[in-house]
């Protein structure tokens, strides 16, 4: 069973047409990562009604030219949201339903900003950073329980047809979670 989450309907029913091929039941539902207490909202009614999450993955985020010394306090709270805030409260909400159930796996896409910032996109670059930040301790947490946490760092632009295709990122997702391995709390993709 897989439900997918963006703040629009837009691209949901395509890509939930184009897993309809697959033996998954998909479920689409439209929250906002900018509204971390509405996000926390729509993702619990989820778990209520489809029981324990085997897998979480959170893949947003805000990637806008922006600087520290210019950015307003509504910008820098509004990107913080999206970029870390959020994917902590995706993670309240999924724990305890994965420790009831023995395990569960929590994903957090990073980027190269967290190794590599930029003045010209700062707050994504401290948004990665802490995003890290956040699945390490995350991760630390929830290990005894039987949770994994990681972060995922994509360590270039994410394009088609090129070394970083989305196919081959959703491929290292795949082989991350279903791998019986020692478990970190960062993996990367550079586009080997």
């Amino acid at each position: 069973h897989v439900t997918l989450v963006a703040r629009s309907t837009d691209g949901l029913a395509k890509l939930a047409d184009a897993l309809s091929d697959t033996s998954a039941a998909v479920d689409t539902l439209t929250a906002d990562a900018s509204d971390p207490e509405g996000l926390r909202a729509r993702l619990a009614s989820v778990y209520a009604s489809s029981g324990a999450p085997g897998l979480l993955v959170y893949n947003a985020s805000t990637l806008a030219p922006d600087s520290l010394l210019t950015s307003d306090v509504a910008h820098l709270h509004e990107t913080y949201d999206v970029d870390v805030v959020s994917a902590v409260v995706a993670a309240q909400v999924a724990a305890p339903a994965m420790q009831a159930a023995g395990g569960g796996t929590i994903l957090f896409t990073g980027g190269g900003f967290a190794d590599h910032p930029l003045p010209a996109l700062a707050t994504i670059s401290l948004g990665k950073a802490a995003l890290r930040s956040a699945a390490t301790m995350l991760g630390a947490d929830l290990a005894g329980d039987g949770v994994r946490v990681a972060s995922i760092t994509i360590a270039g632009q994410v394009a088609p047809g090129t070394a970083f295709d989305p196919e081959r990122i959703a491929q290292t997702y795949w082989t991350i979670v279903q791998s019986d391995d020692a478990w970190q709390a960062e993996f990367r993709f550079d586009g080997n």
